[in-house]
C-alpha cells in the first residue's frame, strides 16, 4: 500500500478530529446535550469522529514506527509490530461513515437547503464543518488516499444501517410525542402517514445510490490501482 497518501489521509483524519471536536462541543451546546443526536447531522458526524479518530489511533503508530523524533517519539510508535497496512475492517467503517456523510450532504443540497435556505444551512453556526467541508474531506480521503479490497456488493446495504436505526429511533420518539421532528418528513402528527412512509422510502432510496455510486467509485479506484501498480 502506498504510504505516502496513508500519510496524507493520517494528516485529513487529524483535521477532521478537531474540526469534530468543534462540532460536537458546539451543537452539544446548543442543542440540549444529548438531543444532539435528535439530528441525523450529529449522528453522521459524531460516528465520523469515531472512525476518524480510530483511523489516527491505528495509522499514527503504523506510519511512524521506528521513525518518530519530538513528541511523537513514544514507546508505542518505536516498538510498533502490527502492520501498517489498513484494517479491513477499518475500510468497513470508514466506508460507512462516509455514505451517511453523503446524505447529510445530499439532503442539504437537494432537500433542507431549498426548503430552509442555504445561507441557514450551510453558513450558520458550524454547518460550514458539518454539512459541507467533513464530508467532502472525508470522502476525498476515502476514495483517493484509502484502499484495502474492493468492497462486495452487498456493501450499500451495510451504509443504511445507521440511517435505518434512526429513522426507527426518531419515528417512535415522534410517535410517542417525545420529541418532534426534528426533520418535517418524521413529524407523523403533523402530515398522513403514507406521506412519512413514502419520504422514508425516498430517503433510504437516496441513501442506497449513494452508498452505490460510493462503492463503485472507491472499487474502481483501487483496480485502477492495482492495474498501475
Amino acid at each position: 500500500m502506498n504510504n505516502s497518501k496513508l500519510r496524507t489521509a493520517l494528516f485529513l483524519h487529524i483535521i477532521i478530529v478537531l474540526m469534530e471536536i468543534i462540532i460536537t462541543n458546539y451543537v452539544y451546546a446548543t442543542r440540549n446535550g444529548l438531543e444532539m443526536f435528535y439530528h441525523y447531522t450529529e449522528v453522521s458526524n459524531f460516528l465520523c469522529l469515531l472512525s476518524s479518530g480510530a483511523f489516527v489511533l491505528f495509522m499514527l503508530p503504523a506510519l511512524s514506527k521506528g521513525r518518530t523524533s519530538g513528541f511523537v517519539s513514544t514507546y508505542m510508535m518505536q516498538h510498533y509490530k502490527g502492520s501498517d497496512e489498513l484494517p479491513a475492517w477499518l475500510i468497513t467503517v470508514r466506508y460507512v461513515v462516509v455514505c451517511s456523510l453523503m446524505l447529510t450532504f445530499f439532503i442539504v443540497l437537494a432537500v433542507l437547503g431549498p426548503k430552509k435556505g442555504f445561507d441557514e444551512e450551510l453558513f450558520s453556526g458550524v454547518h460550514p464543518l458539518d454539512h459541507f467541508l467533513v464530508p467532502l474531506i472525508s470522502l476525498f480521503s476515502f476514495l483517493f488516499l484509502e484502499d484495502k479490497a474492493t468492497l462486495p456488493k452487498a456493501a450499500p446495504f451495510w451504509a443504511l444501517i445507521p440511517t435505518v436505526i434512526y429513522a426507527v429511533i426518531m419515528l417512535i420518539l415522534n410517535a410517542a410525542r417525545i420529541t418532534v421532528g426534528p426533520y418535517f418528513f418524521l413529524r407523523v402528527y403533523e402530515q398522513p402517514v403514507i406521506k412519512t412512509i413514502i419520504w422514508v422510502v425516498v430517503v433510504m432510496g437516496i441513501n442506497y445510490l449513494l452508498s452505490w455510486l460510493v462503492m463503485k467509485a472507491y472499487n474502481g479506484r483501487v483496480k485502477a490501482d492495482k492495474r498501475n501498480g
